[in-house]
């Protein structure tokens, strides 16, 4: 019964579009940088974000897309109400902090609890700081040694700029609030001083050190470099703080006492290396040798100018974690796409080496470790496997027994190896419901930058999907990180190309798969990803029937050319540089927004974040403007701002707007409920 109503439900009809989109008027603009070039909607940009006719404009389309969507709503209202009962595998489980005699713990919310041991019932120390209304991130914190104040890194905005809160917790009074900053926080050991990093004012760039003494602030380092940034940690024995300042290929790093920085090596182009310490061993994950590999030093004086002792090489594999234990050293990397891991003994011998995943699933090493246990936790899930968690001994590479009961999936995931444009082999997993098998619609997911490898996670709100007659798939197109630097290197600045190429072969070879329904293709991207869904859109604007781009990334001239944007200066490298003329050239033939041309687009829904530092509201807005304009069908094209928010949508509407992005495409594939 059930086929036969998904099976029914996929041979409906949207209902048709008839409203017209409001106009988005031109704002000309002389676009400044090494070409000049007039942007007819360029004027759109307000740094200030109050302009009235800005705010108008954005809050009219906001009206006409939930206008075109509403007869969606019931959809939408019935994926939220399945989303709350879908099962979401076994919690992660708390993790307490150990600081002057107690346990604490600090919820999302911004509320922080107490306990004195494990069996102690915890008490709340703070109340939740999050408003009844608008955007709120609780980014980090840092409690003092002795627990009397605690620091909290607080975006209310979304643009990731953040407000440091100093309290005391025994008269939840604020002692100090410091603007402008980022999320790192750390206390020294005495107690006497808090680190924290200042923001450039306009680019955000994390760049200058600050250490803040009972009231007064001086500041400690800052980073002259307009493509390097600074950001702190504590090493596992947590008797060394460490500031490092890093671009995109290379690092520096500098121990902090008593208020000063010591650099620990100076930089060199092309070298990165990352410090822990644990008792007197040294270790440094670093690329001095080609790839990433792990590295041990005789001292801390010694890191400059002595010997690094080679342990693990990182050749053929991308390592991801490592974690210091007094007696082993634990490394997880990937290696051909599946999730590994080594463990070391205390002398750096090899001990043995387990796989963690095989295919379409992903496995991690789980939150801090106690130093001086024995045991590490590790988190595993796949497209159509719940996420869980195991316990595994060091000694003896055992897993803690696994008590879960066995249940058959009604859901198969696998991975293939898609041939693509000029003959590389490109993975992409897969998800589906089994029983149904009418050909299915495909949503198309990618990324594909920063080396970030978008994982196969198994994830709730795409079952909705699989139950209604969906294949889901991740397109790991070069310029993510699912296969290593080299396949990020592969498909970055002026090889960006190559990944567009990839994600489109991905949808070729999937919709010659009789499974597929070669008329419902559809494709998701946000960020970075919204590039590549955008760019790969605009090159084959038939593909698909349909996508959604988030927050995406589109006017990628316009941008790397304004290097008082966030992150200009420092992606370069990940880009391209405008002002080089090969970059430009690579650049302008791959960019989105210039590269809209007369064409049938599919219809497609666009989100954007008014208060968004990372991908600025005027990208989409420009985008969907003159996508209006060019295209040769009948659309929609949808824009959605959200007026309180940045690049993630809040918490309380994150479901929301999720619910409305699937129900838009359902509705495209002809699923009504």
């Amino acid at each position: 019964m059930q086929a036969l109503l998904i099976l029914a439900s996929l041979l409906a009809t949207p209902a048709p579009t008839t409203a017209p989109a409001p106009r988005i008027p031109e704002r000309p603009l002389m676009m400044k940088g090494e070409i000049a070039r007039l942007d007819p909607y360029g004027g759109w940009r307000d740094d200030s974000r109050q302009d009235p006719a800005l705010l108008a404009l954005l809050g009219e389309q906001n009206r006409w897309t939930e206008q075109q969507l509403a007869s969606q709503a019931p959809l939408a209202q019935a994926l939220q109400a399945e989303w709350q009962t879908r099962p979401r595998g076994e919690p992660m489980p708390q993790e307490w902090l150990s600081e002057a005699d107690s346990q604490w713990r600090m919820s999302a919310d911004g509320s922080l609890w107490q306990r004195s041991d494990e069996q102690a019932e915890p008490r709340q120390r703070l109340a939740p700081r999050q408003p009844a209304e608008g955007y709120y991130e609780l980014a980090a914190w840092a409690l003092h040694p002795d627990g009397h104040l605690v620091a909290l890194a607080e975006d209310r905005r979304g643009d990731r700029d953040y407000r440091i809160t100093l309290l005391d917790l025994a008269s939840g009074e604020t002692v100090a609030t410091l603007e402008h900053r980022a999320a790192d926080l750390l206390w020294s050991r005495d107690g006497k001083t808090l680190y924290t990093i200042a923001n450039e004012p306009r680019t955000l760039r994390p760049r200058q050190l600050r250490a803040w003494q009972s009231g007064r602030e001086t500041r400690v380092h800052e980073e002259a470099d307009p493509a390097w940034l600074l950001s702190l940690y504590r090493t596992t024995d947590r008797r060394h703080l460490i500031l490092q300042s890093n671009n995109h290929d290379s690092a520096e790093q500098y121990l902090l006492e008593d208020g000063k920085a010591s650099l620990v090596k100076g930089r060199q182009r092309g070298l990165e290396y990352y410090l822990d310490t644990q008792g007197e061993r040294v270790l440094l994950k670093s690329n001095r040798d080609g790839a990433m590999g792990l590295y041990q030093a005789a001292s801390l004086g010694e890191v400059a100018s002595g010997p690094w002792r080679p342990l693990w090489s990182g050749e053929g594999k991308d390592l991801e974690k490592w974690r210091l234990f007094v007696d082993y050293t634990v490394l997880q990397y990937r290696h051909n796409g599946d999730d590994w891991l080594d463990v070391l003994d205390g002398a750096g011998q090899l001990t043995y080496r387990l796989p963690l995943t095989e295919g379409a699933g992903t496995a991690w090493i789980l939150g801090s470790q106690d130093p001086a246990g024995a045991r590490v936790l590790i988190r595993r899930q796949g497209m159509a496997e719940a996420p869980h968690q195991r316990w595994l001994d060091l000694a003896s590479g055992q897993w803690q027994a696994d008590d879960r009961p066995a249940e058959e999936s009604p859901y198969q995931s696998e991975r293939r190896w898609v041939t693509g444009k000029d003959g590389v082999k490109v993975p992409v997993s897969l998800v589906w419901r089994k029983e149904i098998h009418a050909p299915r619609a495909l949503l198309l997911y990618g990324y594909g930058a920063y080396g970030t490898p978008m994982r196969p996670y198994y994830q709730p709100q795409v079952l909705s999907l699989l139950d209604r007659g969906f294949v889901y798939a991740i397109a790991h197109v070069r310029g993510g990180g699912l296969l290593g630097d080299e396949w990020y290197r592969a498909g970055r600045g002026r090889h960006k190309q190559q990944s567009v190429d990839d994600f489109l072969a991905v949808a070729d070879a999937l919709a010659r798969d009789p499974a597929i329904d070669l008329a419902r293709l559809f494709a998701m991207g946000g960020s970075a990803g919204g590039l590549l869904v955008a760019a790969a859109l605009n090159q084959a604007p038939t593909r698909f029937a349909g996508a959604v781009v988030q927050v995406p990334f589109v006017d990628l001239l316009g941008t790397m050319s304004d290097p008082e944007l966030p992150l200009t200066r420092q992606e370069y490298a990940e880009w391209g540089n405008p002002a080089v003329a090969a970059d430009y050239q690579a650049m302008r033939r791959l960019s989105p927004y210039d590269n809209l041309h007369a064409a049938p687009y599919p219809p497609v829904l666009v989100t954007a974040g008014l208060h968004d530092s990372q991908v600025p509201y005027w990208e989409p807005l420009k985008w969907v403007a003159r996508l209006r304009e060019r295209s040769t069908a009948a659309g929609p094209y949808l824009l959605r701002t959200e007026l309180d928010g940045g690049h993630l949508a809040t918490p309380r509407t994150a479901q929301q707007r999720a619910a409305q992005e699937y129900a838009f495409l359902l509705t495209l594939a002809g699923v009504d409920h």
